[in-house]
């Protein structure tokens, strides 16, 4: 059964909360004050934590930051619920760990959606690092000897972070895995944030066997164009761009229209691959409680639009370690790239689904 973690000093929201959760068949534990969250969750081990920010002993925040220091409780979703719902207090908490924050009052379907939400993801974790029924399918990332020491590629539906300085190679390593999948008829989506989507059709044409017009007009490859946003220079044809300055909401709804068209939605299950060029533009010029969210959103989307892959490419350097280090979080691996000798290496720095070779790979 499941078991969720609610700490809170004000009674009623605690009761409240814990009544929501009751209803839905969970195991519901209390805690009035933070010191007293983390010793029930260290007896409990709870499948989910639900905390207030202000208690007493210790704050919700530094609940989070505990748990992410215990290894035995790194794992376990957080969820912040609290009256200080400013960007400041949603920065911290992310910052500290927490996968997601809701601001009271609240709104009780909401509540329940979002949580549900935390759990399918790591139940669905769970199952494949505890239980697997069946060898993992593995999508090749274009570099074989990488696949190799990866045994066959990147989990199927796994949400990969490609970490290194400027220059080190992300960018083609991007292209060659879309090339890839392209050359076997997967459906694919760029987010083209640092990358001029006309330049990226260009190298990725040299190594395919069609015209890039070819996979578009089959429904196989669409490009959402932040590039015109980012670099000032107006877009060239894209049904897809943004236009004016950007927000958030309006790159999403870009992104769900694009994504319609090759059958990444939860209607049509299609599956492929997906790439987001560089989440490092977005961390600069959005708050990173926004930033994180949306980059939640795209994440979760992996398993239920049918098994989509998905890159995310953060230049080293551009943002802080702190931060770096929430945005892997959310990912199921961080592959790592670097320069040696004008030759781009890259290798496995984690990945959580599945046993990896932590060795440097050389690709041209």
């Amino acid at each position: 059964m499941t078991t969720v973690l609610v700490a809170d000093d004000e009674l009623h929201i605690l009761m409240l909360t814990a009544m929501l959760f009751e209803e839905l068949g969970m195991t519901v534990i209390t805690a009035t004050d933070g010191r007293a969250a983390l010793e029930q969750a260290k007896i409990h081990r709870p499948d989910l934590i639900i905390t207030d920010i202000m208690m007493p002993f210790k704050t919700g925040f530094e609940v989070c930051r505990d748990i992410r220091k215990d290894p035995e409780l790194t794992d376990t979703p957080i969820m912040i619920i609290s009256a200080l719902g400013d960007e400041y207090n949603k920065l911290t908490g992310f910052e500290g760990g927490a996968d997601d924050f809701v601001t009271k009052p609240f709104n009780v379907e909401e509540l329940k959606a979002r949580a549900k939400a935390l759990l399918l993801r790591r139940a669905t974790r769970d199952d494949v690092i505890q239980e697997p029924t069946e060898p993992i399918p593995m999508v090749p990332t274009g570099v074989p000897m990488l696949d190799d020491a990866l045994g066959g590629g990147v989990p199927v539906a796994s949400n990969i972070l490609l970490l290194g300085p400027l220059g080190s190679g992300k960018s083609l390593f991007c292209r060659r895995f879309m090339a890839s999948g392209l050359a076997k008829s997967d459906r694919c989506l760029w987010l083209a944030l640092d990358d001029n989507p006309k330049q990226i059709r260009q190298s990725m044409q040299r190594t395919l066997p069609h015209t890039m017009l070819d996979y578009e007009s089959l429904n196989l490859i669409r490009f959402v164009d932040a590039y015109s946003w980012s670099s000032f220079v107006p877009p060239e044809d894209e049904p897809y761009a943004v236009t004016g300055s950007l927000d958030l909401g309006q790159l999403s709804g870009l992104i769900a229209d694009a994504s319609g068209d090759i059958g990444h939605t939860i209607h049509h299950k299609l599956g492929g691959r997906r790439v987001v060029d560089s989440i490092s533009s977005l961390l600069v010029h959005f708050e990173l409680s926004l930033v994180q969210r949306f980059l939640t959103q795209i994440a979760r989307t992996s398993l239920a639009f049918g098994g989509v892959t998905t890159l995310f490419v953060l230049e080293e350097g551009t943002v802080s370690d702190q931060i770096v280090n929430n945005v892997g979080y959310l990912m199921d691996g961080v592959l790592e790239f670097g320069l040696e000798d004008d030759q781009f290496m890259v290798r496995a720095k984690t990945m959580k689904w599945t046993p990896f070779q932590n060795r440097w790979n050389q690709y041209v």
